[in-house]
């Protein structure tokens, strides 16, 4: 019986590389929205090979491939600045399969593919006009965005902290 579990262990072990390379791939979907309430904004984004991909209408999605980070977000619309925001990599929660089921060489493998990194599936980028009708509607702006960045900051943290118990 103890042969049977080793050799079922065995085979788990030797077919498990490339856990995140098999379960989400090596490329994925990103959503960008501009805010507040905007549409109609051309986007690219570039990674860090020259590798651009483009959303011509937001809100829209965009495949990237994973492993070529960082890259920047830019979006363009008539009537607003331009705006460029970098979109950095988190390690994608399939690999640490590897580390328990595969160990170094599943590992080994998402990294060379890329799978073991992940963009965020949403990027919201605020655009600014150029030409405000009050300083009023102005400050309004900047609140806003400002208690949205607020707002994105204090889930990261959030998630952050979640990550540290599920540590322990």
């Amino acid at each position: 019986m103890k042969i049977i579990k080793l050799t079922i262990l065995t085979i788990l072990a030797i077919n498990a590389p490339g856990c995140a390379t098999i379960t989400s791939g090596t490329d994925q979907g990103i959503r960008i929205v501009t805010e507040p309430g905007i549409t109609g904004a051309r986007c690219s984004i570039i990674d860090s090979k020259k590798n651009i991909a483009f959303v011509p209408h937001t809100p829209g999605t965009t495949h990237l491939t994973r492993g070529n980070g960082p890259a920047t977000v830019t979006c363009k619309k008539p009537g607003f600045k331009p705006v460029s925001l970098p979109l950095q990599e988190s390690l994608a929660s399939a690999t640490m399969g590897n580390v328990i089921l595969g160990g170094g060489i599943g590992l080994i493998v998402d990294a060379a593919s890329g799978a073991a990194q992940r963009y965020p599936d949403q990027v919201v980028v605020w655009l600014e006009p150029l030409e405000w009708d009050s300083e009023t509607d102005r400050q309004r702006w900047l609140e806003e965005k400002q208690a949205y960045e607020q707002t994105v900051r204090e889930a990261a943290r959030e998630r952050h902290t979640e990550q540290e118990i599920d540590d322990l």
